[in-house]
Parts: structure tokens; C-alpha cells; sequence
């Protein structure tokens, strides 16, 4: 399955020169010389590792962990939304082979609104504190300075908080468009949070690179999303029953799952609609390893094909992402970001989910991962 959609390709091969592909093709059309290396995968489909466009991983040798763990799940790229100035470092340690065995690092930094959805406990965020147009552009350069791949903001509240909900407008329009200005002006892509009214409508008319959660849009605001072909990343992992079951989290924020359940049938709803008119969508979890993998199989029973939920979590993350020409698909030239799973999962997309099944995870050509 080389992500791009087509049929699969049957019986096929996959070369692999240091870190770039070099050929994919059936095994009558690429010529395998005498001294390659050759790991037999028979019985098994390989594709692109999986992206997920939307996590929280943490910080220090918390992030580092969860890159680890991703890596093993098969999710050979992760963006973390509110990463922060400090995961450069890390990001830079991976690149730079100084640490090994992680999921590619795609660093994004938060330019939130006071008191808004993005802040932590002791009402800062990873990022800045922004109010106003200039003040939102400032921070937009300070977090470009700081190294950031991507912007993260919010449109709307959300359901982390005990005393925000997610009706709770953030940024104004006005303050949007200055964001979304701005980062382009750098050449940095936005993604913003919104859940309901006014900030998806207003996520829209701002222009934002792709559109998170959306758990209570409205048919208006599919319309309109799908007017404006903008990237729908529905997060329907936070939603689903093993979230909002999730024990720990009962426990601690029960306004939470409890927000969550009550999300969960309209969340879906929308996606539904989404799919039947066409919006473009890309996967991102909230989660953690694995979570990917489960966001394919939400968004199968939300009537996308196992093909098209493959696609959403290679080609078209890494397209949400602005790394299409080096990642995502297996085509020649690309990097080597290939898992081999064991078994069929255009027959069953739960195979994926299944860490047994994970047979070969390959970022950059490095084979973390073989079959026994």
C-alpha cells in the first residue's frame, strides 16, 4: 500500500538505499541485486509508517518515551501541538542521530489568549500569552524565533478545564486573521482548535491551515468547511469509548469524560457528514502510541474505507503537515518511512492497532523492528 490510494500492489517490493526509497513496485518490475539485503515479508502488507498530526508527548524524558513508543506502534512521525521553545532540543538530538529509536519530532508552539483553552494549571502555555492583533503577531515571531514548525492556537474552549466549556469563544476573528497573517508571512502553518460556534466559522474565514476536534460542528459548518477546502483533523480518538471510559481520567476530571460522552454521537456525526461531502482529513489522536492506529478505525466506522483511512494517516497527515515531499507516501526519493504489519489491513483495519502485528517499523532507513 504506497498511500497514495491506488490499488495495492501485489507481490511487491520496496528498495531501500540508506535513507531514501529507491524503488516500489511489483517484484516483476524492480530489479533486486545480487548483494541487497533482504527481509522476507511474505503474507504481510507493507506502507507508509503512520502520522499522527495531534499529540501532547510531554517533556524531557517523558517525550522522549512516547517518541520511542510511537516509533514501535509503526507512527513514524509525530506533531506535538504544544510542544514549546524547549523540544528543539530534543527535535535536534533526533535529527541529528545523537538519540536514536524515535518517532520524526514535529515540533509546534502555542500562541494562546489569556485565560484561554491552550493554558496550563498555572495559567501560562507552552508558547505565549497573546491579546490583540499586534501582541498576536509578536507572538507568532517569538515562537518562529523559537524554532517552531507549526503554530497551535484555539478558536473555541474545551473539554480539559472545569470551568471553560467548549461553547467558550478564544481568539476573534480579528485576532485570527492576524495570526494566520503572520505565520504564513513566515512560512509556518497554522492549526487551530475549535469545537463549536463561533470558532469554526471563524477558523475558517481566518484562513487556518487545518482545523482540529470540531466534536459539536454544526451542518453549517461542515458546509462551510467544506467550502473552504481547508484539512478537517477530527480527533475522534478523545471522543471514542476508550477515552471517555478511560478510569484514570473518571477519577481525576470527571467533567471531562463526562463532556467527552456527551460529544461522542454528535463528534461522529459530523464526521460522517464531512466524509459524505468530501472534506479532506487527516489524522490526530490526543493520545498516545497506538492512538493513530485506533483514529483509522474511528474513522472506518464513520464510513471511510479502509483505503481512505490509510491515506488520512500518511499521505494526508504529512500533507496537513507540510512534509509531503519527503514523507508519507512510499514513492522513489522519499524518505524510508516504511512498517510492515502481519496481516491485511484493508480487510481489517484493527490489524494495525494490534502491536503483535507490527512486524517492521523503518524510520529514515533505520530498521528499528524485524520479523523473527
Amino acid at each position: 500500500i504506497d498511500g497514495l490510494g491506488g490499488e495495492p500492489i501485489e507481490d511487491g517490493v520496496v528498495i531501500v538505499e540508506g535513507e531514501k526509497i529507491a524503488a516500489v513496485g511489483s517484484a516483476d518490475e524492480v530489479d533486486v541485486s545480487g548483494d541487497a539485503r533482504v527481509i522476507s515479508a511474505s503474507g504481510m502488507t507493507a506502507m507508509p509508517g503512520v502520522i499522527d498530526c495531534h499529540q501532547h508527548v510531554g517533556f524531557g524524558f517523558a517525550a522522549l518515551r512516547r517518541l520511542q513508543d510511537c516509533l514501535r506502534r509503526g507512527t513514524t512521525t509525530v506533531a506535538a501541538v504544544t510542544a514549546g521553545p524547549e523540544a528543539t532540543k530534543l527535535r535536534t538530538a533526533i535529527e541529528d542521530g545523537t538519540v536514536t529509536g524515535c518517532a520524526r519530532y514535529h515540533v509546534g508552539m502555542v500562541v494562546g489568549c489569556t485565560f484561554g483553552h491552550l493554558r496550563r494549571e498555572d495559567g501560562n502555555v507552552d508558547g505565549v500569552v497573546a491579546d490583540g492583533p499586534w501582541e498576536v503577531r509578536k507572538g507568532v515571531r517569538q515562537m518562529v524565533q523559537a524554532g517552531a514548525d507549526f503554530i497551535k492556537t484555539a478558536a473555541s474552549g474545551g473539554f480539559q478545564w472545569s470551568d471553560e466549556a467548549l461553547t467558550f469563544r478564544n481568539y476573534t476573528l480579528e485576532e485570527l486573521e492576524a495570526l494566520v497573517d503572520e505565520a504564513h508571512a513566515w512560512e509556518r502553518r497554522v492549526m487551530v482548535h475549535a469545537h463549536t460556534q463561533p470558532g469554526i466559522d471563524n477558523s475558517i474565514a481566518a484562513g487556518c491551515d487545518s482545523i482540529h476536534h470540531c466534536a459539536l460542528i454544526d451542518e453549517a459548518g461542515v458546509e462551510r468547511l467544506a467550502a473552504s477546502g481547508l484539512w478537517y483533523v477530527p480527533t475522534l480518538h478523545i471522543t471514542s469509548e476508550a477515552a471517555y471510559n478511560n478510569e484514570a481520567w473518571k477519577r481525576s476530571s470527571p467533567h471531562m469524560t463526562d463532556r467527552m460522552e456527551q460529544a461522542s454521537p454528535i463528534h461522529r456525526a459530523g464526521v460522517r457528514k464531512a466524509h459524505e461531502m468530501g472534506i479532506p482529513m487527516a489524522v490526530g489522536t490526543d493520545g498516545q502510541a497506538g492512538s493513530a492506529m485506533h483514529e483509522m478505525m474511528e474513522l472506518v466506522d464513520c464510513g471511510l474505507s479502509p483505503m481512505e483511512a490509510i491515506v488520512a494517516g500518511t499521505r494526508n497527515s504529512a500533507d496537513v503537515l507540510g512534509i509531503l515531499e519527503t514523507t508519507g507516501t512510499l514513492e522513489p526519493g522519499k524518505s524510508a518511512d516504511v512498517i510492515v504489519v502481519d496481516g491485511d489491513p484493508l480487510t481489517d483495519i484493527a490489524v494495525l492497532f494490534d502491536a503483535d502485528k507490527i512486524a517492521v517499523v523503518m524510520r529514515d532507513g533505520s530498521r528499528e523492528m524485524h520479523p523473527s
